[in-house]
């Protein structure tokens, strides 16, 4: 089994060590070629030039930023696409706009080469410990062919159609990401207001009926005041943004999504949008007047001041 990982992100070196460590034979390559040394370290083949991936693989995963990255290391000019052998299958594990994914699906058709639209769920623990849920959309028949592989990425793997439904789920998914967000955030922020510890406060929402595994995982960040990114706010910024565009495509108004969309807008902009999307936190708590658990920058306000 040949497989080469392209982008080597967080999510997409963790891709490249839970293959290793199922006994795949994995290539990468990034366009920063650094990023790739640690994993060369650890078994993998290095690709030194994009078209050249597939000599090494039959089956490419793409983890990349967004959709420019996406187009342009797929599309573009000497792109992976253009350097595909017919027959050859391309999963495509980035979060992106089902447009951009359109246009990867036509490329992709014209040189003859399967292409699975794979977002996924979860973070690069997850993917480690291989419990990473799959939504995969695509010719079925490409599907079934990589299912097996599929299964040791991740724990769940779920085919939801033909064509971009995998790309409009994962988006739905991270719509209800941020609100879960803002509402901890909120429900953080007013408690302690009024004299609540947090600590007693997540263990009632951890084991009540809004509680979910998203409050679970996060539990102890939280009451670390830990925000080490594993989805940096920054990231949700501009996949709320993608969700808008949905939105606006299928004409279904999306109000909270939109709210929370400025809100993540405003904490990048309070130079929060390195740290993990929980970071929604402390922007409320300096609306609020509240003592911040990391230090908010306030627009028109010298960092220090």
């Amino acid at each position: 089994m040949r497989v080469a990982v392209v982008g080597l992100g967080k999510m997409g070196a963790a891709l490249s060590r839970r293959l290793l460590s199922q006994g795949v034979d994995v290539s990468v390559w990034n366009r920063t070629p650094t990023a790739a040394d640690d994993l060369v370290a650890t078994g993998a083949s290095r690709v030194t030039a994009l078209g050249s991936v597939w000599d090494a693989a039959d089956t490419v995963f793409t983890f990349l930023a967004d959709d420019r990255a996406v187009e342009a290391v797929c599309l573009g000019d000497n792109g992976m696409v253009e350097a595909a052998h017919a027959g050859a299958l391309l999963v495509e594990m980035s979060t992106i706009s089902p447009a951009a994914s359109m246009s990867l699906a036509a490329g992709a058709a014209a040189q003859g080469l399967h292409y699975l639209r794979c977002p996924v769920s979860g973070n690069p623990g997850v993917l480690a410990a291989g419990n990473l849920t799959l939504i995969v959309s695509g010719e079925r028949s490409a599907f079934e062919d990589a299912n097996e592989l599929l299964s040791l990425v991740g724990s769940t793997v779920i085919y939801v159609g033909g064509s971009e439904e995998a790309r409009v789920i994962k988006l739905a998914v991270n719509a209800m990401l941020a609100a879960t967000a803002e509402m901890l955030a909120e429900s953080i922020t007013l408690c302690e207001a009024a004299g609540v510890d947090r600590s007693v406060l997540l263990d009632v929402l951890t084991h009540s009926a809004v509680g979910s595994p998203i409050i679970a995982y996060k539990r102890d960040p939280l009451n670390r005041r830990d925000y080490s990114a594993t989805f940096t706010t920054a990231m949700l910024a501009k996949d709320l943004q993608l969700v808008a565009g949905v939105g606006e495509t299928v004409a279904v108004p999306l109000p909270v999504t939109n709210l929370v969309a400025k809100l993540a807008n405003d904490s990048c902009d309070e130079q929060l949008g390195d740290l993990d999307f929980l970071a929604l936190l402390p922007h409320l708590q300096a609306l609020a007047g509240r003592p911040t658990d990391v230090p908010v920058v306030r627009a028109g306000t010298p960092p220090g001041d």
